[in-house]
């Protein structure tokens, strides 16, 4: 299947059945409707301005998905329904007023369709819909990347935060988004004078929402996925690296930065871990355990070439909505502590910045050749 990812904003149209529609008080807003196509799959996005009870069903004669959403209102068009190409599992989507407090979201579904999946996410709240290709037209539910059989060429680089998010922040001022962005710089840098091929998505102080990263670099088709953060504790004298990968399973600390990348609390978790638990975490997870060990490594021994005291916090699991909405082997390092004043003071300078992405390099070019072993190998 030969394709463009892309990721739209589709129109949406309102279609009234009730009258004239005036608006009845106390309900809310349908805020957003995001598209992200992907080699296996579409995902669409549907943001709220609160939370709110909604269920889905389908129709036939012709295909459709449809959303309802309670105590919600959507406002007047924002353009046209968009087609998509022919091999795409959706045609267009469109939305309006079922009744005058519900709304309706529609998904016409190509006739190849063959199942989907829907989850929910808070802060703010999102209800997200995968539309799944048949088996035959993609390897879903097989090895859909067939990360085993082909080498390491594209890396992606997720600077963390941006724009309006500014992420942690030191009591002097240094911010995160700006520490990380600074980083993700000179990966790239040194990731391409390696021979690989490099996408970042961001290089500019840009906020982006999860799912938009996530779906750059399923755009790019990416061999990796690797996004850079900078960590702060309620301690101020905790400090260290740590390096985590997806999974459902997590501790005290990492329900904490889990909370806070993801933009939740720590009680939401529990329900993001649901999540998880009913879907695939893919088979991606051996490779990116493989990733997140060598990337460790590599991290804290550069640092520690220049920063003695780095304290080595470990390769750790846990519920991270980017990693999980990442089609390829991904993985998030938090290089330090914000809140720790000697850390705050290093991640401020250049020289941390190129210390920290010559150690995430070499962690990814070790990567890179033992898989390349591996493939020769045949395991």
């Amino acid at each position: 299947m030969s394709r463009t990812p892309r990721a739209v904003l589709l129109g949406v149209v309102m279609v009234l059945v009730v009258g004239a529609g005036k608006r009845p008080p106390g309900l809310g807003d349908v805020t957003d409707i995001r598209v992200f196509d992907h080699p296996t799959h579409t995902r669409v996005v549907v943001e709220l301005s609160r939370s709110a009870s909604y269920r889905t069903g389908v129709l036939e004669n012709p295909s459709r998905l449809y959303i309802d959403i309670d105590e919600t209102w959507i406002e007047a068009p924002l353009r046209e329904p968009q087609e998509s190409s022919e091999d795409a599992p959706l045609q267009q989507v469109r939305a309006g007023q079922n009744t005058l407090r519900r709304a309706r979201v529609v998904l016409d579904l190509n006739e190849r369709m063959a199942w989907h999946r829907t989850f929910r996410l808070e802060n703010p709240f999102r209800i997200v819909i995968d539309v799944y290709l048949p088996k035959g037209d993609s390897q879903e539910g097989s090895e859909p990347e067939n990360f085993d059989r082909r080498p390491v060429r594209r890396v992606v680089i997720d600077p963390g935060h941006g724009g309006k998010d500014p992420g942690a922040r030191a009591s002097g001022g240094v911010l995160e988004k700006d520490v990380v962005l600074r980083i993700g710089r000179d990966l790239r840098d040194g990731l391409k004078r390696a021979g690989l091929e490099v996408f970042m998505t961001r290089d500019k102080d840009l906020y982006l929402t999860l799912e938009e990263r996530a779906a750059r670099a399923n755009a790019r088709a990416a061999d990796l996925f690797v996004s850079i953060h900078a960590n702060a504790s309620r301690n101020r004298k905790t400090h260290g690296v740590e390096t985590y990968l997806l999974d459902t399973r997590y501790d005290r600390q990492t329900a904490r930065v889990a909370a806070r990348e993801n933009g939740t609390t720590i009680d939401q978790l529990s329900e993001l871990q649901k999540i998880l638990a009913s879907l695939r975490l893919g088979y991606n997870e051996r490779f990116a355990a493989r990733l997140a060990q060598d990337i460790h490594q590599s991290l804290v021994s550069s640092l520690r070439g220049s920063y003695q005291t780095t304290l080595d916090l470990g390769v750790k699991r846990g519920p991270f909505l980017v990693l999980f909405m990442a089609d390829m082997p991904a993985i998030l390092v938090e290089v330090g502590f914000l809140s720790n004043r000697a850390e705050a003071r290093r991640m401020k300078s250049k020289a941390f910045a190129s210390r920290a992405a010559a150690g995430i390099a070499d962690g990814i070019l070790r990567y890179r050749d033992d898989h390349a072993r591996r493939l020769v190998a045949g395991r």
